[in-house]
Formats: C-alpha cells, sequence, structure tokens
C-alpha cells in the first residue's frame, strides 16, 4: 500500500468512527424514553388494577406519587380527575383536567370530564361551552359518554 491509500484507508476509518459516535448517543436517549415510557404505561396501568382490585387508595396513591414525579403525564391526570368527579371532588377533578387540557389541548376525554367537573359545580354555561367542543368533535363514544351523563 502506498501512502496515499493508507491517507484514504485512515480518512475512511475516522469518518466511519465519527458517524458511529454521533448515533451512538441518539441511540441510548431513544432507548432510555422507551424505557420511561414503559415504565409509566405500566405504572399507571398497575394503579388502575390497584384501584378496580382489592387496594383502591394504594392505586390512588401510586397515580398522585407519578404525577408528583411527572407532572406531565397525562393519563395519571386524567385517571385522578376521574377519580375526582367519581367521589364528588369536582374542584380537584377541574384543576387536574385544566392542567390536562394546558398540556395536551386535543385531549377531548379532558373537555368531557371537565365540562362534567363544571357541571357538578354549578357553572352550566362553562360545561356547556365545553359539552359543546364534544360534540362538534365527532367523536361518537364521547358524545354517547356525553349523552349518558346528560340523560342520568
Amino acid at each position: 500500500m502506498n501512502s496515499k491509500q493508507i491517507q484514504l484507508f485512515i480518512l475512511a476509518c475516522a469518518i466511519g468512527l465519527i458517524y458511529f459516535i454521533y448515533q451512538l448517543p441518539t441511540y441510548v436517549i431513544e432507548n432510555k424514553n422507551s424505557k420511561e415510557e414503559m415504565q409509566k404505561a405500566v405504572s399507571v396501568e398497575q394503579a388502575l388494577a390497584l384501584i378496580e382490585g382489592a387496594n383502591p387508595m394504594e392505586g390512588v396513591f401510586m397515580l398522585r406519587d407519578i404525577v408528583e414525579n411527572n407532572p406531565q403525564d397525562t393519563e395519571a391526570l386524567y385517571y385522578l380527575g376521574v377519580l375526582s368527579n367519581q367521589t364528588g371532588q369536582y374542584e380537584n377533578a377541574a384543576k387536574r383536567f385544566n392542567q390536562l387540557i394546558t398540556i395536551d389541548s386535543s385531549d377531548k376525554r379532558a373537555y368531557l370530564q371537565l365540562g362534567i367537573s363544571n357541571y357538578n359545580l354549578g357553572n352550566k354555561e362553562k360545561a356547556d361551552s365545553l359539552f359543546n367542543i364534544i360534540r362538534n368533535s365527532e367523536d361518537k363514544l364521547l358524545i354517547e359518554e356525553l349523552d349518558n351523563f346528560l340523560t342520568n
């Protein structure tokens, strides 16, 4: 091999090494995010299983811990809000759903639940405007849930 070939070989190796080093952190970060998302999903699912099972308060505490550690966790916020609505804690529910809508304004479930909270708090006009969002969403399941709420 002459010196030009050696230089080209070293240059090719350097470019390959730079590319590999550049890709490595991305791969590690992507896997870390995937693990965190999977753990979050498992934790919310575990909390819901406890709530529906023999130890509901432990599940509620687990959801609270999830939100405390990650205030952006929309699933945990949603279920805490639903539980607040179910137990008559409408102000707490409204707070959770407002927080959720701030994070993800496309979550129509939160608008429905926030409307239910406001309805039960006596804020009928605000509830009606939130219910109109659901009616205009064309989401048949949410519209059906809204109709069930309004007829009961």
